[in-house]
């Protein structure tokens, strides 16, 4: 059997790519990233000077089976999303709540590679004395009722 879904990763970064409006974080739009797609290094050596990044990598997969039909499962993937700027809290706060409004308009699912996004968690991972301003998330991708092969 061939899979013919998306990764819950890469349905997550289409999403973010796909759905971004500009006008609403400055103009500008991040460089939307898998951290596992880049190179060596890639991940710790950002040029924040020449633009903003999300990066996106998978953090964790639960499978919970029911209890009354054994041949399917739920799958729950959780992506961390981790957002950085150089450029202050304002453009961070503006990128966070343009993601908030992607992750939410989107979060019902398209039926096929997936059934619903969630919103976890925040964290603040600004670091003021090296002008980096970060926040990581984690978003939920739930996929109902997934046969098991």
């Amino acid at each position: 059997m061939v899979a013919t879904w998306k990764e819950p990763l890469n349905t997550v970064i289409d999403i973010l790519k796909d759905n971004w409006t500009r006008a609403n974080s400055d103009n500008i739009k991040p460089d939307i990233l898998d951290i596992a797609d880049e190179g060596p290094e890639r991940g710790k050596r950002l040029d924040l000077q020449r633009s903003d990044y999300i990066l996106c990598y998978e953090t964790a997969l639960n499978e919970e089976v029911p209890d009354l039909f054994y041949n399917f499962v739920t799958t729950r993937v959780n992506i961390t999303v981790d957002m950085r700027t150089a450029r202050g809290r304002s453009r961070l706060r503006k990128l966070e709540n343009e993601m908030r409004r992607v992750i939410h308009t989107q979060r019902k699912g398209d039926g096929v590679n997936f059934d619903r996004m969630i919103l976890k968690t925040r964290t603040d991972l600004s670091d003021r004395t090296k002008k980096l301003y970060r926040h990581t998330f984690q978003v939920e991708v739930v996929i109902l009722a997934e046969a098991i092969p």
